[in-house]
């Protein structure tokens, strides 16, 4: 019997990740792992601006696929072992001769390949999803469709895989996703099970610790109530489910945390000087042209382009500001950013509800005339934001359910299964955050809002973390 070809990785999180050379499938998934566009991932932090808060969240983007790419692996694995599923993952998507197994590998290898820098939090401080730019939604397909490596690369395998990939996860309008696209993108994916355990590990908690091979060892098919075929759960695997959505929703708490959005704050107010300064003729210290079309008309950009932009470039321009720029506030705020001199913060649970900028608008107006008596800019030292957790989970039409596979072989909504109050409003750990420039300026805040709210209000004021 002639020996087996392998490429082995060594894992923190799954061990040893083993790919096999002589199955044509894994060796698309090898190639694409070599094109320059993946390897960028290399250089996307995983967890954004976490590293300010949690020092060893380091990890990243390329890492993180490859995991998830492993654990879709052990779920096809174990599907192919129950007939019905065996059969779907053989078939060929509609309207292609590209089968569903293949789409599931190269669909979840990918799903982060056009991600920002920085991941999720330069989508915030840029508030791409207002302009349709999301990494999952327009970047990915850009790469997918447009990189000429990969191109080359579809050629070889198929030329049909980047619009099919599309299809399969929904990304095409007026056609329906693949409802095996919900092992790479739903409520109870791979993707998901990836991240919360390499996250937690590097944070450095324990809320990450799901059960995932419980998990994948009792994926099933099934027929949901409506008629349709559906991934679901076994019945036997609910606690491990329960546990993971405990997992999930703890791991949003984290990505919340209040120091994150200090930093993401400075990131925002850099970048939005940083835009000031060019639109005004001043030497930034660095044109960063590249850049500034991104912050200005990001559907400009070629993929070529995009590929240039990662943690490294944006970086090594705030480097720059910060030694070169000819805007005393931009080199100011560029140097806070790299002595992790974070804007400071207040949480102030009065302006919760929908009229918190009317209920503000006093203290923001004191708090502008406090800035300018200082010689402070006020636009670029004093910043609102409300922080909503996500629920524990979602039960909604555009949503689809986790599906428990009972005994009976009926299909139900995870939510009817299981004991747990899923569907009561989680409204622990909304606040609302007020930053300042430093310490004196949070202070005079304090009592503005003594001052306007009573003098007990402090009292409904969390104690202020220092890091």
């Amino acid at each position: 019997m002639p020996m087996q070809h392998w490429m082995s990785m060594a894992d923190p999180i799954h061990g040893m990740i083993r790919l096999k050379r002589h199955d044509e499938n894994h060796q698309l998934i090898l190639d694409i792992m070599n094109s320059q566009a993946f390897q960028r991932l290399r250089r996307i932090r995983q967890m954004g601006m976490a590293e300010f808060v949690f020092p060893g969240a380091t990890h990243n983007r390329f890492v993180h696929s490859i995991g998830s790419a492993w654990l879709m692996i052990k779920a096809i694995e174990h599907l192919k072992d129950i007939d019905e599923a065996r059969a779907i993952l053989k078939s060929n998507y509609p309207g292609t001769n590209i089968s569903i197994e293949r789409l599931l590998l190269v669909s979840i290898l990918v799903h982060d390949i056009g991600h920002t820098p920085l991941s999720h939090t330069l989508e915030d401080v840029l508030d791409l999803k207002s302009q349709g730019l999301l990494h999952d939604t327009y970047w990915n397909k850009l790469l997918l469709e447009h990189d000429e490596e990969l191109l080359r690369l579809w050629k070889k395998y198929n030329p049909e895989i980047p619009y099919a990939v599309s299809e399969f996860m929904g990304g095409e309008p007026g056609i329906d996703r693949h409802f095996m696209a919900d092992l790479v993108s739903s409520q109870l994916d791979m993707d998901r099970m990836d991240y919360l355990l390499r996250d937690s590990h590097y944070l450095g908690v324990q809320y990450g610790r799901i059960e995932v091979e419980r998990i994948i060892t009792n994926l099933m098919i099934g027929e949901t109530p409506a008629g349709k075929t559906a991934v679901a759960i076994r019945e036997e695997a609910i606690p491990a489910v329960e546990h993971y959505l405990f997992g999930r929703y703890e791991a949003y708490k984290m990505a919340l945390h209040s120091l994150d959005k200090a930093s993401e704050t400075l990131l925002k107010m850099t970048l939005d000087r940083f835009r000031w300064v060019k639109e005004h003729g001043i030497d930034p210290g660095h044109p960063a042209d590249l850049l500034y079309q991104f912050i200005v008309d990001g559907r400009s950009l070629l993929a070529k382009d995009y590929l240039m932009l990662d943690d490294c470039y944006l970086w090594d321009k705030v480097n720059l500001w910060a030694r070169y720029s000819q805007d005393a506030l931009l080199k100011e705020l560029a140097n806070r950013l790299l002595s992790h001199d974070l804007l400071k913060y207040v949480e102030f649970n009065s302006c919760l509800e929908d009229s918190a900028d009317t209920v503000l608008q006093p203290i923001r107006e004191e708090m502008a005339r406090y800035y300018e008596s200082r010689g402070l800019s006020f636009e670029f030292g004093f910043y609102q934001m409300l922080v909503v957790p996500k629920s524990m989970y979602q039960r909604s039409g555009h949503k689809p359910p986790i599906w428990v596979y009972r005994r009976n072989g009926r299909l139900m909504d995870f939510a009817d299964a299981s004991l747990l109050p899923l569907q009561q409003e989680i409204m622990q750990g909304k606040r609302c955050l007020l930053f300042t420039w430093d310490r004196e300026s949070r202070s005079y805040l304090k009592k503005l809002l003594q001052k306007h709210f009573g003098p007990n209000s402090l009292d409904v004021l969390s104690q202020v973390t220092e890091f």
